[in-house]
């Protein structure tokens, strides 16, 4: 796969994901703890992120850097719960409402 066509899928998708989980670039910039203006020039193609930038923005997204560039699980397929699915592709408020949901039910689950 050439550069091109990775820099083109990360742009893609950086935009998707970033609008999915509804935050604007300065959101996303603050959460990455990145500038607004870089990312606004990542997703334009101006500048290509650092792996540092990649590890910061897929944080903030929470997605993975292959997430990121579009590539295949290296892992195989792996099958996802639907609901888990619908979860990914929520705001970020819901994911931050969700994790805290998760973690209190998960944190009753010690043995008794």
């Amino acid at each position: 796969m050439s550069n091109a066509n990775i820099a083109a899928r990360l742009r893609t998708n950086l935009v998707a994901l970033r609008e999915k989980r509804t935050l604007t670039q300065a959101q996303l910039g603050a959460r990455a703890k990145i500038a607004a203006a870089s990312i606004s020039h990542f997703e334009t193609g101006q500048r290509q992120p650092s792996l540092d930038s990649l590890v910061k923005l897929a944080d903030a997204l929470d997605t993975s850097i292959d997430g990121l560039l579009g590539r295949a699980n290296v892992g195989g397929q792996i099958q996802v719960d639907p609901i888990f699915l619908r979860a990914s592709q929520s705001s970020a408020e819901k994911l931050d409402t969700l994790k805290r949901i998760t973690a209190a039910l998960l944190a009753d689950d010690s043995p008794k």
